[in-house]
């Protein structure tokens, strides 16, 4: 006769059986409620279906209403943390110009500039991709990032093997070299 699966008769199964579906490490766990890490992983393979995973998830669920306001926050704390650290940076080279250290200042103001880089692409002002010999970085533009979250949206109703068919095709384009288009007079060129 089989032993008994200790995680199904824990009194805090609810809570444990949340953690392995949120991805909380099996060690951490196991040391959290006392049982081996082992057979935390054995329960969640043979005794959690993955629709009990998927209703247990609490990670990943928000509208997409909550998503473009998160996004709005947390883009304008970004912004405001590179500004700090491009004024630190200003402030870092001055000091090294006070006491005479020309590679510091040096120093300080590359990541300054770096730091002005940011800032321009956060506030779009480089516009949404650099052509380089005519070819465009399709994976980097957020227009490829908005069809790819599209795309996994409408075929998750389709359920799991339509979503990994998905993924395995765009993976497959995303590390092909596509042939380059014969380059134009212009070597780099900026596209609004």
């Amino acid at each position: 006769m089989a032993r008994p699966c200790s995680t199904c008769n824990h009194p805090d199964r609810a809570a444990i059986e949340i953690g392995l579906a949120n991805g909380v490490a099996c060690r951490v766990l196991g040391k959290r409620y006392g049982l081996d890490p082992s057979q935390l992983s054995r329960h969640r393979t043979k005794h959690m279906p993955d629709g009990l995973v998927a209703n247990l998830r609490v990670r990943g669920s928000r509208s997409d209403a909550e998503l473009a306001q998160l996004r709005e926050l947390e883009g304008k704390s970004l912004l405001d943390n590179i500004v700090w650290q491009r004024g630190r940076m200003y402030a870092n080279a001055d000091r090294a110009r006070a006491i005479g250290d020309d590679a510091g200042e040096r120093a300080a103001m590359a990541e300054a500039g770096k730091a002005t880089d940011r800032i321009g692409k956060l506030l779009d002002e480089y516009g949404s991709h650099v052509t380089i010999n005519n070819t465009i970085n399709l994976v980097a533009s957020p227009q490829w990032h908005a069809i790819r979250t599209a795309l996994v949206r409408e075929l998750r109703p389709l359920g799991h093997e339509a979503m990994q068919a998905a993924a395995r095709a765009i993976a497959y384009v995303e590390t092909q070299e596509l042939p380059s288009p014969v380059p134009a007079q212009r070597v780099l060129e900026h596209a609004a």
